[in-house]
Formats: C-alpha cells, sequence, structure tokens
C-alpha cells in the first residue's frame, strides 16, 4: 500500500469515527471544496489544495 493509500485510510476512518454533527460539518465541506474545483482546471485545483493542506498542517 502507498503512504497516500494509507494517508487516506487513516483519515476517513477518523472521520467516521466523529460524532454525527461533526461528522455531517466534515463532509459538507469536502463537498464545497469539490464543487469549488470543479471552476478550475483539475491539475491546478489539487496543486491549490494540497497547499491549503500543508499551511493548515503547519498552523
Amino acid at each position: 500500500m502507498k503512504e497516500e493509500e494509507a494517508s487516506l485510510m487513516i483519515i476517513r476512518h477518523a472521520i467516521e469515527k466523529l460524532e454525527a454533527e461533526k461528522k455531517q460539518q466534515v463532509m459538507a465541506c469536502v463537498g464545497e471544496i469539490r464543487d469549488v474545483m470543479q471552476a478550475f482546471d483539475a491539475e491546478n485545483a489539487a496543486l491549490a489544495l494540497m497547499l491549503i493542506a500543508a499551511e493548515v498542517a503547519a498552523e
């Protein structure tokens, strides 16, 4: 299993363990992010998302 796949599995498992309201908020945010990303070139949107994720992780 690649590192990316393992990370995805860990994150999905953590989301599944959230209380219902928090899980719903996370999934709503995911949906909104995906909707916004569709307005951009897929490669550029993915790069922007990785940048944001790194910035949030560094905070």
